[in-house]
Parts: C-alpha cells; sequence; structure tokens
C-alpha cells in the first residue's frame, strides 16, 4: 500500500476501538520476528508529564550522538509523528512499506482465528519494528493510555520504567481513584526492575511503595528537598538540583518536577553497567540535554508581541498546573483564553481552575468525535460571569483573539494535544500578518515609502514586498522546493527593510546588512524559530546577490526580487542603470 493507503488502513482499524487484553499485539509481535526486544527501552506510563519527561531524556540521549527511536500518542502534527528517530519522523514510503508488510500479518492472523488487532497495537508494532531495524540504540516507548493492559507493555525488560505525574484521567477504563489508577500504570514493571518516579502525592506513593516491596523492584524519586527554583517566567526555568544547576525552555514548576525526574532517569542509566544498557552520562551531558530540549505543545510561545501561548492542558490537574503557572509567570496581565475541549472529561471543574483568570473566552468545537460542543462550553463560562464567542473553526477562534487583544492582554489556547497542534500551525500561517503589524516594521515601512514617494526608478514599499512575497511562493510551488510559504514571505516583506537606513544618518551600513539588524528581532517577536530566523536573515542578507544555492531560500529570494520589477511598464526603464539582460521585458509571475 501507499502512504494514502495507509491512513485508509487505520482509519477503518480505528472503528474496533479499545480492545482489552494484549494477547493480540503479542501474537503480532511474534510473528513479525519479536522485535520489541531487540533494542534496549525506556518506558513511561503516567497521566501528565510523559512527553516532557522523555523530551528531555531523548535530547540528552541523542547529544551523546546516540541513534535514538521515540513512539508518542497521540500525534498532534502528523501521523508521521509517532515515530520518530533522532526527532525525524519515519518517512512516508518507510512508513507505507513497514505498514504493508504488518497488514499482512494481520489478516493472516484473521485467518488463523484471532481477532484483529486494533489500530493503537497495528501502530505500536510498527514502532517496534521500525526502531529494530534501523539499528536504533535506544527506543523510548510511551503508553498510549493505562499500563498492564496497554498495547505498548509486551516489553520483556525495560532498562528503565518512568512512572510520570498520576491523576484522574480516562476514569472510565482506568478507575475513579489516583490510587487505582496507579496500580494499573504500575503493570509496565517487572518484578526485580527499575523505576524512575515523578514525586507523586502521598496517597500514591504509597501504593509505588507497597508494589515496589511485593514485587521486588527498585524505586527512585526526585528529592523536593534537594531543589531550589532559582527564576522561573513564561520562557522557562533556572533552578539548582543536588548541587548542579540547570536550565529549562518549559514553563511551570511542574516542567521542573518533569525535568527533575528525567534527571533521575538519566542518573539511574549512568549506575547501570553498560551490559545491562546502561550509559555513562556527566552532569554537563545532562545540563546541556535539558537546556536545549524544546516540546511543542507545552507551553509553546507562539508568539511574543502580542504574547500568545498554546498548551495541551486536556484534563483536570492539567488545567490546575496552568493555572500556577500564569498565576506565577504574569503579574498585570489578562487573559484571552481559546478552548476546546472532549466531552468526556471532567470540564466543568477544568473550567474553574481557569475562569479566575480569563477576561474573555473563544470556544471551538473540536475536530474530535469526542469532541464537546463549543457552544456547550461557552454557556459555562457565560454562567460563570466570563465574556465570551463562540467561533465556527480554530482559525476564526484565532483571528478573533488577535483582533480583541490588548496591549496588557495574552492569549492562552489550551483543551486537547490536537488542539494544541491545530492552533500552533495555524499561527505558523499567520505570523506573516503579525509582521505588517509589528511597529517597528510599520515604521521602517513609512520612512521608506515617505522618502521614495518621488522616485521615478524602482521603489521599494509594501506594493514590492508583497510582489515579492507571491512570486516566491508560485516559484516553491512550480518547483516544489520544501520551504513554507510563511517562511517565504517573512523574507520577502523584510527584505528591504533596511533601505530605511540609506535616508537616515547611518549610510554606511547596507540595505541588506542593516536589514538583518531589524529583521532579527521582529522575526523573534512575531514567533519565527532560531532555525527559521537564520535561514530567513541570510536570505535577506544575500538577497542583492546571486551566490545562493539552487533550492534555497536564499536563491528563492533573489530570484522573486528581480522577477518582481515591471521593467516592461517602467518610464524610468531606458535611464536604468540595470544591465538589459536583467530586465524583465516580459512577465513570467
Amino acid at each position: 500500500m501507499n502512504y494514502t493507503e495507509v491512513l485508509n488502513y487505520i482509519t477503518e482499524k480505528n472503528k474496533l476501538g479499545s480492545m482489552p487484553g494484549i494477547s493480540a499485539i503479542m501474537e503480532l509481535l511474534k510473528r513479525l520476528g519479536s522485535p520489541e526486544n531487540r533494542v534496549k527501552a525506556l518506558h513511561i506510563a503516567g497521566t501528565n508529564g510523559k512527553g516532557s519527561i522523555m523530551a528531555y531524556v531523548e535530547e540528552t540521549l541523542i547529544l551523546k550522538n546516540l541513534k535514538v527511536g521515540r513512539y508518542i500518542s497521540p500525534a498532534i502534527f502528523d501521523y508521521r509523528e509517532r515515530w520518530q528517530i533522532n526527532k525525524q519522523y519515519i518517512g512516508k514510503e518507510k512508513c507505507a512499506s513497514l505498514m504493508t508488510r504488518i497488514a499482512f500479518v494481520v489478516e493472516e492472523m484473521i485467518a488463523d482465528g484471532f481477532r484483529s488487532p486494533t489500530s493503537f497495537e497495528i501502530e505500536t508494532a510498527l514502532a517496534f519494528l521500525y526502531f529494530a531495524e534501523e539499528g536504533c540504540d535506544y527506543m523510548l516507548i510511551e503508553c498510549g493510555m493505562g499500563g498492564k493492559g496497554d498495547a505498548t507493555n509486551v516489553i520483556e525488560g525495560a532498562v528503565i520504567d518512568v512512572l510520570a505525574s498520576v491523576s484522574l484521567d480516562h476514569m472510565q477504563f482506568l478507575g475513579n481513584t489516583p490510587e487505582v489508577i496507579c496500580e494499573e500504570k504500575l503493570g509496565i514493571v517487572r518484578t526485580g526492575g527499575r523505576l524512575v518516579s515523578y514525586p507523586q502525592t502521598d496517597s500514591v506513593k504509597a501504593v509505588i511503595d507497597k508494589d515496589s516491596e511485593e514485587r521486588d523492584y527498585k524505586v527512585v524519586y526526585p528529592d523536593r528537598d534537594e531543589l531550589d527554583i532559582k527564576s522561573r517566567d513564561i520562557s522557562g526555568s533556572a533552578f539548582s538540583y543536588k548541587g548542579t544547576d540547570y536550565k529549562i525552555n518549559l514553563s511551570g514548576d511542574y516542567q521542573v518536577l518533569n525535568a527533575c525526574t528525567a534527571i533521575e532517569v538519566l542518573h539511574l542509566l549512568s549506575e547501570i553497567p553498560e551490559s545491562e544498557g546502561g550509559l555513562k552520562l556527566s552532569d554537563s551531558d545532562i545540563q546541556t540535554g535539558l537546556e536545549e530540549t524544546e516540546w511543542q505543545g507545552r507551553m509553546t510561545i507562539v508568539s511574543r508581541e502580542p504574547l500568545f501561548v498554546v498548551d495541551g492542558a486536556h484534563n483536570r490537574d492539567a488545567w490546575v498546573r496552568l493555572a500556577d503557572t500564569l498565576s506565577k509567570c504574569f503579574t498585570n496581565k489578562r487573559f484571552i483564553f481559546i478552548m476546546g475541549v472532549l466531552a468526556d472529561k471532567e470540564y466543568t471543574r477544568m473550567l474553574d481552575s481557569l475562569c479566575p483568570y480569563m477576561k474573555k473566552a473563544v470556544t471551538v468545537t473540536t475536530v474530535s468525535p469526542r469532541a464537546l460542543d463549543g457552544e456547550k462550553l461557552l454557556k459555562e463560562v457565560q454562567a460563570r460571569g466570563i465574556e465570551g464567542e463562540y467561533a465556527e473553526n480554530c482559525r476564526d477562534a484565532v483571528r478573533i483573539a488577535l483582533s480583541d487583544i490588548e496591549e496588557t492582554d495574552v492569549i492562552i489556547a489550551c483543551g486537547t494535544l490536537t488542539f494544541a497542534g491545530e492552533i500552533i500551525n495555524i499561527m505558523k500561517s499567520e505570523r506573516h500578518n503579525l509582521i505588517l503589524k509589528d511597529k517597528v516594521f510599520q515604521e521602517r515601512l513609512n520612512k521608506i515609502e515617505e522618502e521614495e514617494s518621488t522616485r521615478r526608478f524602482c521603489r521599494h514599499g509594501i506594493e514590492h514586498l508583497v510582489s515579492v512575497a507571491r512570486i516566491g511562493a508560485l516559484i516553491a510551488s512550480d518547483e516544489g522546493l520544501d520551504i513554507d510559504r510563511d517562511v517565504i514571505y517573512a523574507a520577502a516583506l523584510l527584505h528591504d527593510i533596511g533601505r530605511c537606513s540609506e535616508y537616515t544618518k547611518d549610510k554606511n551600513m547596507s540595505h541588506a546588512d542593516a536589514g538583518v539588524i531589524i529583521a532579527e528581532d521582529i522575526l523573534h517577536r512575531v514567533g519565527y524559530s532560531d532555525t527559521e530566523v537564520k535561514v530567513i536573515l541570510e536570505a535577506i542578507k544575500l538577497h542583492g546577490e546571486d551566490t545562493a544555492p539552487d533550492g534555497t531560500l536564499a536563491k528563492l529570494l533573489f530570484r522573486a526580487d528581480k522577477l518582481s520589477r515591471n521593467c516592461f511598464r517602467c518610464e524610468a526603464e531606458p535611464e536604468c542603470f540595470w544591465d538589459e539582460a536583467l530586465k524583465n521585458k516580459g512577465l513570467l509571475y
């Protein structure tokens, strides 16, 4: 099957829902050659924080030049996000190839009288097969929901098992108290194994301690008494743990505790003999790994002016933590919330946690079949005395929030992980519009247009900038260039912004170099990543030179800039200093 057929196949298997027990996936894996036991594994269960803890561990291992597979659920940006090696999604062709092999085995199982594995069981099998065949050094495996009955619970002996924070969620499947839920999640730990646990509540910790005594496995907890948080803000925290200083880019005190849990995982990994899957790591290795960790959808800043934060908080405990983070990281701010939640969550109690911080709420019905009607959510918000508005879709919700924002406001989007992913993608496509609204951009552009109002030769106002943006996007589409349109638009809108320096006292700097300086601050403010900023600034710096390699943003910007000139209609064309070969005598784009 091809990749489109993979998506159709999984859609059909989704109709099977969840089924108790792991007998089907064990049979499937046995027929695939038991790949789950061919790679050293770190296995994690828990309610909140699984992704963040493993992100810290993953980054540290990758920085040691290891090949690290990671299986996560749910995906929030792309179906292939579930399977990653060194943070790169599985390729479409590889995904289709592995899924074809697995589907063939599934049909054999059905013919032999076994039940069909569910979509999650099939996806889990693909993860083990992929990581084994690619020769990963370690694989980081996240439970889908529970523990004992989870499809991932087929690994004979993980190097380390990890338990993230345990709280109420999926009660219809796992139990009605944190203690009962914890018992289910501890099912991933084998007798004689090793467990690192987040610092749980006393009642949950009692369950872990009792189980570890009965089944004889080692448990390690972070020591809160050894933790000193030095500073915190929306961009992250600095803290000391057991005498070593650390910095993280994820916001919230709970993320500091997640980081301490990851530190204990990495310390324990260093103590384990190499023959048993251990790996020597220094404090410096761990410090660097934590500081370089990024985890999309967890207090992700998608824009700084205006400040727009997206968080995947999707259950009661997560919303309590979000409220705590807002109270500690902000003063004299008002919050516009964009919210979409699932109907099977404790959304009334979730609202009780956040409503005290709300200036306004924009509600949406998410795309999930389990979604709560956004209009019903709006009524719950309004019943608590909060102004609200219903949006037909996420893009409308973003535009409503941006149109209502004032200088002291912050936009917070939360509700589900997939909802968070959709909002992040929408904001990525809107960043160039934030450039247009940026005060520095407007001031510099106004200066250019004012000074060039009587200029006979090519001008560098908004018409030129937009023309370059659209031509660049058309070229990229025609030639199949893998460059995001929003990145093309950003480079085009900012490529001549440095020309304002030609009309001020600072005339010694080229407009390209001046543009790099001005553009860098603007790009960071509106939410472009460090990697994107670097590429855009390089394009701005080189946009007047035909020196960049083909297929790059810099070469694309150079071409679009030249093609935007309407020489065939310009009254000053006879006097233009451009070489005749460079003049556009006809319309190409």
